[in-house]
């Protein structure tokens, strides 16, 4: 089976196709409550299930979430709020049939 692969770079946001299946990762977000672009959170389609990690500067996974619907609001998981600065961003997601995909990249926090 043969997999076409589109990166598409769209403001504040990558997006990646595999034929039907997509991941998009945004690159940039802004927690700062003021209802804009407060919560990262990856869309997809085409895939039962994801889990992203978030690591900071130092290679520490500052916060973990399972799930299509997951998000970050830019707090730790021990509910202290994370700096401002970039953070690596690795995305596991899985097919129907088993199948599992990693995406990585950068996520930029800016309050």
């Amino acid at each position: 089976m043969k997999f076409f692969i589109q990166i598409v770079f769209v403001c504040f946001f990558s997006q990646i196709s595999f034929g039907q299946a997509s991941v998009e990762i945004p690159n940039v977000f802004t927690p700062n409550n003021d209802g804009v672009n407060d919560i990262f959170y990856v869309r997809s389609s085409g895939y039962n299930s994801l889990k992203c990690t978030i690591i900071n500067r130092y290679g520490e996974t500052v916060y973990q979430f399972f799930g299509l619907n997951g998000n970050w609001d830019g707090y730790s998981h021990a509910g202290m709020p994370c700096s401002d600065g970039t953070y690596f961003v690795v995305v596991e997601v899985t097919d129907e049939s088993g199948n599992t995909d990693a995406f990585q990249g950068t996520l930029q926090l800016s309050r």
